[in-house]
């Protein structure tokens, strides 16, 4: 098996999936027992166990049943505040390996139930669902998701353009407009690192069409997602 993401080895990439697959059994055993606490932390370790996943090489029909655990235990706790990027990577994972509408609809109704508004979101939700209304010309957390918005507009006039504003996306904001969250440079303590991703920049050139023939190979970009139905005949 072939890592994706190389700043873990396969060995410390199934040392994680056997200690968050750990975490997740004391979390449902709680739940069993009527403790409903921590749906939160559930959540969390479901959703690492399936950055792991992807991380480490597994095929991509391995992450389905993952993916749909993950959404089960997010009515419970949901909001933007907080939890903004999560529900961005599983709107990107869902469209991009193309899973049932009845999944993404389970997200889209929490955006809307919580009335969250954000541009990526919006453009993300109206691919799938087209009679979706746009809430908002404006994202959430500009840094780094107002470059989304660039992306998107280029795309109208100019696919070339809309792929060179997103590699430079890829190349130099999108890691660094993430330096204030835990995640950010983990993999130098060689403990925990679930891979770094920006899954919506594959979402987007799904969505917008774009040729992205030259953002394989750069880090962050999830091409084997984009990809993964190439060879289905």
């Amino acid at each position: 098996m072939e890592t994706r993401d190389k700043l873990f080895t396969e060995e410390q990439y199934l040392k994680q999936l056997k200690m968050y697959d750990e975490d997740i059994s004391y979390y449902e055993q709680m739940h069993l027992s009527g403790k409903h606490i921590g749906y939160d932390s559930l959540f969390n370790y479901r959703l690492r166990y399936l950055l792991v996943q992807y991380s480490m090489g597994q095929d991509i029909d391995n992450l389905k049943n993952n993916y749909v655990e993950v959404i089960k235990t997010m009515p419970r706790f949901w909001t933007d505040n907080g939890f903004y990027i999560e529900m961005l990577w599983l709107l990107s994972i869902g469209i991009m390996l193309d899973y049932e509408d009845d999944l993404i609809q389970s997200l889209v109704q929490l955006i809307k139930d919580r009335e969250a508004k954000d541009y990526i979101y919006d453009t993300l939700i109206r691919y799938r669902f087209p009679d979706w209304k746009r809430t908002t010309n404006k994202v959430l957390y500009p840094s780094p998701y107002q470059a989304a918005i660039t992306v998107t507009e280029l795309a109208e006039q100019d696919k070339a353009e809309a792929v060179k504003r997103l590699e430079k996306y890829l190349k130099k904001e999108w890691y660094r407009g993430h330096s204030d969250l835990s995640w950010h440079n983990d993999h130098k303590y060689g403990i925990n690192h679930d891979g770094y991703w920006c899954f919506e920049s594959g979402a987007l050139v799904k969505v917008l069409g774009l040729d992205d023939s030259s953002l394989k190979g750069l880090p962050y970009y999830p091409y084997d997602m984009v990809h993964w139905n190439d060879n289905i005949k």
